[in-house]
């Protein structure tokens, strides 16, 4: 019997406990979103004091609903010591509601009557005889009577903590997340930003190999044809285009990369130059050999050879012994004697003015040579870097109109 009446008991208390969570309207009254409005409806004599437009403003104004005892609500807090309830089973967009303390009471629950209070007893009043006379009263010798104290349910404050207020997990993790991708965004930005600055600098190369082969185009032409030629003669014999391009890239190229500090690129765009100019030359040799021109007169459409052809024949009207041209990494190279007075001309056709590194290539041959007198001449005028470094290392520069009187001028030793 006792275990029937303890599960009994079990199964009550969640239904009494559910019951009692749950109030109801004890008449038809009017609940409002704001507190202030309903202490103000609910109040006679303010209503009183105004019209009926002003009632029915406020209670607009206010959020006010009509509620009967029919219908459900929950309690969820006590602010301004009002009771702020929401409706079981709740409807989508009513908003708690303020009730009126005496307007509401829980389901289930007794019909509330009027608790009196019962006074607290009289103090006892003992007679006990004395030696001294009569009985006295020991009521100021009693401790006072503590007033009763009222003890009010209280809400359970809302915990104070931000982080789990706030979901700080679900932050974190978003926070964690946004900080992956600006990172990830960031690597591929600067990978962007790299590739872009390299291919920059590749095609800032490949245009200073591209004008210096357009520079030595003649040159180039004249090395393209020997090799065709060479081919051609001997069939089983390998050609040496590839040598003449090496030599070019060894002597020309680096050394302009070099200067502006783009040799470390020369990996990565030697196949592109070399392919420029095996066509450049290619495409020069086919347009000088349909073109027929006699070397012993000066045309602006000369070749290297031609061209050195032309000064030689100049040098030798002066009186000079000389030997036939030999073609170099820069133009070709007139070696001339006359009563052992050695003198190397260095022959140079373009249509841009000459830079600085045909003067290197004059000074190195005629170190070289162990020249007496060293000379460059050409149909193009001369930058003044190349002037002034001829006139350090005693170089002179020449165009080719000039020089048959040069050469003549030259004081020669006479020899017995």
């Amino acid at each position: 019997m006792r275990i029937w009446a303890s599960a009994c008991l079990l199964l009550w208390l969640p239904a009494s406990a559910s019951a009692a969570g749950l109030f109801s309207a004890t008449h038809p009254t009017v609940a409002c979103g704001d507190d202030a409005a309903l202490r103000a409806v609910s109040d006679p004599a303010m209503v009183a004091q105004h019209p009926p437009a002003w009632r029915k403003t406020l209670l607009r104004q206010g959020d006010c609903h009509a509620v009967t005892p029919d219908i459900k609500w929950e309690k969820i807090a006590n602010r301004n010591g009002l009771p702020l309830m929401r409706r079981v089973p709740p409807v989508p967009g009513l908003a708690p509601l303020y009730f009126m303390t005496g307007d509401i009471t829980a389901i289930g629950a007794p019909a509330s009557a009027p608790v009196h209070v019962a006074p607290p007893p009289a103090p006892v009043v003992a007679d006990t005889p004395t030696p001294e006379g009569p009985q006295q009263p020991v009521e100021d010798d009693l401790p006072p009577i503590a007033p009763p104290v009222i003890v009010q349910n209280q809400e359970r404050p809302l915990p104070t903590d931000l982080f789990f207020m706030t979901r700080g997990f679900q932050k974190l993790g978003s926070l964690t997340l946004t900080l992956m991708l600006i990172a990830g965004a960031g690597w591929i930005m600067m990978r962007v930003l790299r590739t872009i600055w390299l291919m920059a600098r590749r095609r800032k190369a490949i245009g200073t190999c591209l004008r210096l082969a357009e520079r030595h185009r003649p040159m180039l032409a004249r090395w393209y044809q020997q090799a065709e030629d060479g081919a051609t003669a001997l069939p089983h014999s390998p050609t040496p285009w590839s040598t003449h391009v090496e030599r070019f890239t060894r002597t020309t190229l680096l050394p302009a990369l070099a200067r502006d500090g783009q040799s470390a690129l020369w990996p990565a765009i030697h196949k592109t130059v070399c392919a420029h100019l095996t066509t450049l030359a290619a495409n020069t040799a086919r347009t000088s050999s349909a073109t027929v021109l006699t070397p012993g007169i000066y045309h602006q459409d000369m070749n290297q050879a031609e061209y050195a052809a032309f000064c030689s024949q100049w040098i030798e009207k002066a009186g000079w012994e000389i030997r036939p041209p030999v073609a170099t990494g820069l133009g070709s190279v007139i070696h001339c004697s006359r009563n052992g007075l050695k003198m190397l001309v260095h022959c140079w056709i373009d249509r841009k003015p000459v830079h600085d590194d045909v003067i290197w290539q004059g000074i190195k041959e005629k170190t070289e040579s162990r020249a007496d007198i060293g000379a460059i001449v050409s149909n193009a005028p001369y930058t003044q870097e190349a002037l002034l470094l001829g006139k350090k290392h005693r170089i002179f520069l020449l165009h080719h109109e000039d020089v048959y009187k040069f050469v003549s001028g030259i004081e020669v030793p006479d020899v017995a």
